[in-house]
């Protein structure tokens, strides 16, 4: 954005120079001009009175003001008499006829003649100033000032040159002053643009008050700060108000498990059978409980290093005998050489895997697979992969199997926030999750952890 602003304020600043500058370096070119035509005539009227005696009295003429006022201004001075011959010419030592030129023929004719033209003999423009040499009505000669168009036109250049730089001037002020107004603009900006993107991350701490911002952004991100402190307690609120009520359903849930396994004693028939299936519903709510409580405690943003390695081990060995339970096996692939540490918050490892393999081995048929792999990435992520051979997940429903309480069906088992506690737990973690079908059939949901530095204590900055 202060590279827009600036070249913003650039353009601008070109275009209102050059509006300025072209008009003008064009009006003083023509002035130039105009002014360097007067002065020529002005200085033949002057040589015309100096030669006007010796031309009238057709006596020898003496060249040396000719030649003294071409070497001060380089010009060429021709002088020359009735007849249109030369008598004094600085650029030629051999008397001629000038009567073919135009300006000479004006001059003799009792006219002045002052401007450019294209010399055939010398093949470059000329600048000239003709005046005729007279006495009243009687015209003794005449005498032609010229001097090359490349003089003019150097002027006019270093003209050029002068306003190109004036120009050049005002856009680097301009710049520095852009540069400095855009960054007062961009940088409260880029302050509220980063809470932001911390508050998605659930970190509300950040503020983005900025006290060298201009009033109205100062407003803004006081506003935002406040923005953030209400969503933060409503937040907070919500985490209490889950909290609260899981524990207050977790007792009774339990009293009524009790009473229905006593009942289940002394039952008989189909009320046994009744019973057993209310006792499943109420340990599914149970479960769905546990959960939910678990989704308002990973609310949290710190994060810690942890050896992915090792927890999938300590896990995988856990799981194993439940796995075993149903048939199933429970397989593991770990890099032995190069350990994987990630940042993840707290506890948070361990109900990844433990949502994932749980997951896994309920979906995985008599006799299936379930495998944990874990590598690195080329960017140092620890990307841990959980595939199992079950009847996996249609194309159309993986984006939604990350929502809360989505079964893929009514008559699917479990609560629906398994996987959207690892979507949360990753997500508050810094990284990705994604689903994909298994290459031998199933499902394989893929997690990616940033990496965590190898001395590091604190909690990670998820910006870097």
């Amino acid at each position: 954005m202060t590279r827009r602003l600036l070249l913003g304020y650039v353009a601008i600043v070109l275009v209102l120079a050059g509006s300025l500058a072209v008009p003008f370096g064009l009006v003083f070119a023509e002035r130039q001009r105009e002014q360097f035509a007067v002065a020529l005539e002005r200085d033949a009227v002057v040589l015309a009175t100096v030669y006007e005696d010796d031309l009238q009295k057709r006596v020898p003429v003496d060249p040396q003001a000719a030649i003294a006022y071409s070497e001060r201004t380089g010009a060429r001075v021709v002088v020359v008499n009735q007849a249109g011959v030369s008598v004094v010419d600085t650029g030629d030592d051999e008397s001629r006829s000038f009567t073919s030129r135009p300006e000479i023929v004006t001059a003799l004719s009792g006219g002045r003649f002052s401007g450019a033209r294209f010399s055939q003999t010398l093949g470059a423009d000329l600048f000239i100033g003709a005046v005729p040499v007279a006495s009243g009505p009687h015209v003794y000669g005449a005498v032609r000032l010229t001097v090359l168009n490349g003089e003019i036109d150097a002027q006019v250049r270093r003209m050029w040159l002068s306003l190109g730089a004036v120009v050049l001037v005002a856009v680097g002020a301009t710049a520095v002053v852009a540069f400095a107004n855009a960054r007062s603009i961009t940088r409260p900006i880029a302050e509220l643009r980063h809470a932001a993107s911390r508050i998605a991350e659930g970190d509300f701490s950040t503020g983005a008050t900025t006290a060298d911002a201009p009033p109205e952004l100062a407003e803004l991100a006081a506003a935002f700060d406040d923005m953030a402190i209400r969503l933060e307690r409503l937040l907070e609120s919500q985490r209490a108000f889950v909290a609260d009520a899981s524990h207050q359903l977790r007792t009774p849930l339990t009293a009524v498990r009790l009473r229905l396994e006593n009942l289940e004693a002394t039952a008989t028939g189909a009320e046994t059978r009744d019973i057993a299936d209310i006792v499943v519903e109420v340990e599914r709510l149970s479960t769905m409980v546990d959960q939910l409580l678990e989704l308002s405690r990973a609310g949290g943003l710190e994060v810690s290093p942890v050896d992915v390695g090792a927890v999938v081990e300590q896990r995988v060995r856990l799981w194993e005998g439940v796995a075993d339970d149903q048939g199933i096996t429970l397989t593991t692939v770990t890099p032995a050489d190069t350990p994987c540490t990630a940042a993840v918050v707290p506890g948070g490892m361990e109900q990844i895997l433990d949502n994932l393999i749980d997951n896994a081995i309920r979906y995985s048929p008599d006799g299936g697979t379930v495998s944990v792999a874990v590598s690195a990435a080329p960017d140092g992520s620890c990307v841990v992969e959980v595939t199992d051979t079950g009847p996996g997940v249609p194309d159309a429903d993986l984006p939604r199997i990350f929502d809360r309480f989505w079964r893929g069906g009514s008559g699917q088992p479990g609560t629906g926030l398994g996987l959207a506690i690892v979507s949360h737990l990753v997500m508050r973690s810094g990284g990705t999750v994604s689903a994909a079908p298994a290459p031998a059939g199933g499902l394989a949901v893929r997690v990616s952890l940033l990496p965590a530095a190898a001395d590091e204590t604190n909690p990670i900055d998820l910006e870097d």
